[in-house]
Formats: structure tokens, sequence, C-alpha cells
């Protein structure tokens, strides 16, 4: 270890001591699905293989099972190393298993192959470390990394989302739990991309039930294992950054699982689970930026049935939250946690428990959905003019890995009109207005027979963000006006539009609401202050 890190490394456990003192999910549900490179992720190669019926489902379950623990099998096809996260895909494969034939000659097989997950072997993973809170078995460590980075990762992750934001932290599986109960990892060979995963079985994982860290019976806690790759170095970002990334993302899997979240009936959607996770990321280590790598998400794609790669909505969260402050305890991470928390105790679900958790700080979920969908078309810096909820502390860095967001549609010149569609239970559509055009009239109509649709128009000055409501929220049928826009002077004029209608908790599928803006010439009146509109976070109580 460098004479830096065990520097940082004391300064750290001192620290420690005085604070205890874009394609549908169906066939791309990959970590790395949106990554900008032009090729899929192993296990998006078996799910495509899967829905087109070149394989069968015993055959793609025994493929990812292959990909999972790096078993040198997997067919030349399916080998990618575009780099995915295993915790969902884990999760999904052991689910497959309880519905297929137990017997069947294939099953038995991908059986075989996942007992070995987070089971101990004296001539796989030799080496045993305590630190803290965890338990970790090694063999070797690589690709510019030792030890005491694996050790600080994890450390942190644990600082941060345990004793720092007070999460509940994950059970110890007390019918064999790992050494002095602290929490297992294996830093192992990880193959075809795989960052890692937490698992619900192994040597020291299992059924718990109730989580003795949580106020509440959760009732179907599960303590977990975690799998780290022995080598970063041909991940996105540097090997430590790829590390710290993933051990934040995985750690709140771990926390997921001893909430008893990822198991019975009120599972939530993967979008919260995954985007959750990566949003996370962010929060533990901020500059590690790992997650930059999957913007954007598909922004018409509703988020009570979100269909595409879930790694990419984590900005959503992050857009919605950040006005509370990101990092730092009982800012916008509160929200999350209160999410988890209802979901534990099945006091709500999905939209429901996200709904919930806003509105037990003072907020509503159709706000601050709304002020979201300004700041992250526009993302523009938190400085000079450009002020919260409309700007976003890392929107310009995020445009330079992933290139400015895209609008829905364009209304070139005054007079012209725009038709198009936004799904129930909160999506978003931009349409590009003419900018320097003089004063007109902006119409929104909703010419569908539902939804609930909520618009601002938005001038970008250069120098602030000119944002006004064009008034009530709109039903079947319903028309708003915003009449004598003033488009001088604006460098880019953009209607922002919110579908907030919610049809279900947990909706299986999301209706497609249509609409239509229309623009209008006027005579400009004597021309008045701009104000700037707000739709104001009420702060939390603690």
């Amino acid at each position: 270890m460098s004479g830096g890190r065990l520097g940082y490394l004391a300064a750290f456990i001192l620290l420690c001591l005085s604070f205890l003192a874009v394609q549908p999910w169906s066939t791309l549900v990959g970590h790395a699905s949106v990554l900008k490179v032009q090729s899929l992720s192993t296990p998006e190669l078996i799910e495509a293989a899967l829905q087109q019926g070149e394989i069968s489902q015993e055959m793609a379950n025994l493929y990812l099972a292959y990909a999972l623990t790096g078993a040198g099998k997997l067919p030349q096809d399916f080998v990618s190393s575009v780099p995915w996260d295993g915790t969902l895909y884990l999760h999904k494969l052991q689910k497959n298993l309880r519905e297929v034939n137990s017997n069947s000659p294939g099953t038995e097989a991908v059986q075989a192959i996942l007992s070995s997950i987070c089971s101990y072997s004296d001539d796989v993973l030799p080496n045993r470390f305590l630190t803290e809170h965890f338990s970790i078995e090694y063999n070797t460590v690589g690709g510019e990394l030792e030890l005491g980075d694996y050790i600080y990762s994890l450390e942190v992750s644990w600082l941060k989302q345990i004793d720092q934001f007070g999460w509940a932290a994950p059970p110890v599986y007390l019918p064999n739990p790992a050494p002095e109960n602290r929490y297992p990892v294996h830093i192992t060979t990880l193959n075809y991309g795989l960052y890692g995963f937490v698992s619900a079985y192994g040597d020291h994982a299992g059924f718990v039930g109730d989580n003795p860290n949580t106020s509440w019976n959760d009732g179907d806690a599960i303590a977990s294992c975690m799998v780290l790759n022995r080598d970063y170095s041909n991940f996105p970002g540097t090997s430590q950054t790829a590390l710290d990334a993933t051990a934040a993302h995985e750690f709140n899997h771990a926390i997921q699982y001893g909430l008893g979240a990822l198991n019975g009936f009120n599972l939530p959607d993967s979008v919260f689970i995954e985007a959750g996770a990566t949003w996370m990321e962010d929060e533990t280590f901020d500059d590690a930026n790992d997650n930059y790598n999957y913007l954007w998400p598909v922004f018409s794609s509703c988020m009570g049935n979100y269909n595409y790669s879930p790694y990419a909505y984590w900005i959503t969260f992050r857009g919605m939250l950040e006005p509370l402050g990101t990092g730092v305890g009982g800012g916008g991470e509160d929200i999350l946690q209160a999410f988890w928390e209802l979901t534990s105790q099945n006091l709500a679900n999905n939209l429901g428990a996200l709904s919930r958790a806003i509105q037990q700080h003072g907020g509503t979920l159709a706000d601050v959905y709304h002020q979201y969908a300004v700041a992250v078309k526009f993302n523009r810096p938190c400085q000079g003019g450009y002020a919260r909820p409309f700007c976003l502390e890392e929107g310009p860095e995020y445009v330079v890995a992933a290139g400015s967001t895209t609008v829905h549609g364009t209304i070139a010149g005054v007079g012209s009109s725009y038709s198009g569609s936004v799904q129930d239970n909160y999506a978003i559509n931009w349409v590009k207005l003419p900018e320097n055009s003089g004063v007109y009239d902006i119409s929104l109509r909703n010419t569908s027979n539902g939804g609930a649709l909520r618009s601002s128009v938005v001038c970008d000055t250069g120098t602030s963000l000119r944002v006004q409501p064009l008034g009530a929220v709109i039903g079947a049928g319903g028309e708003v006006t915003q009449a004598d826009f003033n488009s001088t002077g604006c460098t880019s004029v953009v209607l922002v539009l919110t579908n907030q209608a919610v049809t279900a908790e947990n909706p299986s599928s999301c209706i497609a609401r249509s609409y239509q803006i229309l623009t209008t010439s006027r005579v400009a009146p004597t021309p008045t202050p701009a104000s700037i509109f707000y739709f104001p976070w009420v702060p939390i109580s603690h």
C-alpha cells in the first residue's frame, strides 16, 4: 500500500472512530446499456438472443450464471467487455429458477454454479482481512489497486450511508455469520465487463425476517454478501473511481436487501432499485462520476412503468432531490431513505412510496418533478442568475459527458403549431419555441381523454432562466394559454411539459396523452421587468 493511501486510511479510521463516538428494458437491461459504446453487454446479448427466440429460457439462465461467476464456458457470441452490474440480473435469475422445472439438467447446472457464489474456498480466496465493518476474502488485487483501496471504498460507503445518512445497516445472518459479525465481501476475478454484485445466497447470507437495525418488523429482510471485481483497470474512468462507484452502488443494494425491500409482494420496479443505487454512487463519492456514462434516460418514458435500462434514470432522483442538499445527512438522501422505509413497512410502493416520502418533507412529487424537468433540459450551473430549483450543480459536466438533452418537437416560427403525446405517471416532453421573435401567445390543448398536463414556458437569457407557468394543470379536453409571451432576448425558448396523472401506485402500463401547442402573433405591449416564477420547496423540518 502506498504511503499516501496508508496515511489517508489511517485518517479515515480515526474519522470513523470519532464519528462513532436506448432500448426497452425487456431487451437491454444492463448497468451500462446506455454507455456511448456501440455494443451490448454480455447479459444484454443473452437477453436479446432469448427475446429473438435464438435460445431457450433454460439456456439463457445457464449463460447468465456463467457470466455472473466468470466461468469460461460462455459461448463467444455472448462475450462482451461492455460494463454491467450483476445484482438485478442475479435476483432475476434466482426468480427464474423458482419458476422452472427444478429437476431439469439445465436448472441443476445453474444451481450448482450459483452455489459457489459467496462461498469460501481456501484454494480460491485464501486470504481474509477484517475491517471495522467488513470481512474481506480475497486472493490477489490487481489493476493499479491495493487492498487498502478496497477497504477505503467500502468503509466510506458504510460511513456515508449508515453512519451519516442514517440508513438501516444490513442484518447479520446468525445461522452462519461472517467473522465478528462483519458484512461479507469477496474480491475475485469477474469477467465479461462485470463490476460486481450483491447476492442473497452464500455462506453468510440468507433469510433473516426482521432486521434488528430497524424499528419495525421488516418481515422478509435478507442478509446478503457482496462480490467485487479484483481488477477495475478496464472500466470507464480510473480504477479507483470505478471501484468507489461500485462499492457505493452495491452496498446500497445490501441495504435494500436488509430492509426486505427486494423480497416479497412489495418489490419496487427496477427503476427504483437500480437508479436509486446509481444515484447513491453520487451521494457517497461525489467525484467518482461513473454514472455520467449512463446519461441520458428516455425522458418520454414514464417513471411509473419505465421500460428502458434503469441505470440512466439516476439523474431524475438527483435532479428532483438536489435542491435539498447533496452528500449530507438530512438532504436529498432523506427522501429515498423514506421511500425504502415505506416500502419495507408495506405502507406504499413505487410512485405511492416516493410521493409519500416527499410529502413527509413538505413538498409534492408533481412540483419537484416539474422543476427537475426544467433543470435537466437546460443543465445550467447553480451560479450567477441561475438559481435552484432550476439549475443543476454539475449540469455543464453532464452535457460534456453526454451532450445536450434533445427536444421532442420544434415550432420553427410564430403562427405554427406542434402535436405530440406524453405518458401518464410522470413523463416529460420538451418542445422548442421561437426565440427572439417578439411577443406571441402560447396555447396548450389536451386533445386526449385523460392525463394531467402541467406546462411552463422557459426563456434562457444566457444569464438566467425565466420560467412562466402556462396556468392550471389541464385534464381531458382542457386548454390553457400564456398571453403576451415576450421572446426578445431569449437565446432559447422551450415549453416544458410534464404529465403528472397517476393511474396507480405501480401501474402496469402508461397511456400516452395527446396534446397540441399553438403559437399566435401579438402586438408587443409596453415592456415590463421579467419575472421568475418558482415552485417553492418547503424546507425539511427536523
